[in-house]
């Protein structure tokens, strides 16, 4: 075991020698900016055939946002090679931040392919440091796929908030507690997202009260034995239901958005 162990790291090491020899001498990080793009670039495509119904529910109500002068002013952080462009909504004021400059010639072919939007320029910074962003100048903001890379999150959304337009809420809209969603509305709600959660508990219930109920007729038959058939029909129940439960998402998430996407076309 310890020989086989030994033969992995070392293979391990070997994999990764080109990388750790190129981070010292300084090329990996120029290696990895000038090439990434072009990689994101047919990522992208793929990203945006699967994600497109989701994409469409998130930004589709953005222009509620926009100012007093009716346009949506919209700064995306990390954009990347404008993967969100066809998305949002017609004469939209887009205002780009990468930290990565070789993201800006993926960006204008981008645009050319969304020309119903109005760009306004593209910052190279990191989102940890916005400064060339004035404080208050943009409706939304835009963070996709970037939060799970970054060094500093809490200093991403400090600097999001400093951007954001303050926004005063009508009386229609304020919150107030007695509106706070309560535990059964909201048991209510993760079962309709996920039906066979319920189903699952409710079987596993089920069956252990139903044994338990029945052990007192097993008079010939020994109460561990008993206990073992009662938790196996118990848990099959419960594992089958929640097989169910992961089939019935891919199909809700996968499966059913391209044939509808499909049969629009």
């Amino acid at each position: 075991m310890a020989l086989a162990i030994f033969i992995l790291q070392l293979v391990v090491y070997i994999v990764a020698f080109p990388m750790y020899f190129l981070h010292f001498l300084g090329l990996w990080s120029w290696i990895c900016k000038r090439w990434f793009p072009y990689f994101l670039s047919r990522f992208s495509v793929m990203y945006n055939t699967q994600m497109a119904s989701r994409k469409q529910e998130l930004f589709g109500h953005l222009q509620e946002f926009a100012g007093p002068s009716g346009k949506l002013s919209l700064l995306e952080l990390g954009c990347g090679t404008g993967t969100n462009f066809k998305f949002y909504p017609p004469g939209c004021r887009v205002t780009c931040i990468d930290p990565n400059p070789n993201f800006e010639r993926f960006l204008f072919k981008s645009l050319v392919e969304s020309r119903h939007l109005q760009f306004e320029r593209f910052v190279v910074a990191a989102g940890e440091d916005m400064r060339e962003v004035a404080d208050g100048s943009v409706d939304v903001v835009v963070c996709t796929l970037v939060l799970c890379s970054v060094r500093n999150p809490e200093q991403i959304l400090r600097e999001v908030h400093r951007v954001l337009r303050p926004r005063k809420m009508s009386s229609d809209n304020q919150w107030s507690a007695g509106k706070d969603e309560g535990p059964f509305s909201r048991l209510i709600r993760k079962s309709k997202d996920s039906p066979f959660v319920p189903v699952g508990l409710a079987g596993f219930v089920t069956v252990v009260s139903y044994g338990l109920y029945k052990l007192k007729y097993k008079r010939d038959e020994k109460v561990s034995i008993h206990l073992i058939h009662m938790r196996v029909a118990a848990q099959g129940f419960a594992v089958g239901a929640v097989t169910l439960g992961v089939l019935y998402s891919m199909y809700k998430d996968y499966i059913r958005p391209r044939f509808f996407n499909v049969s629009k076309k």
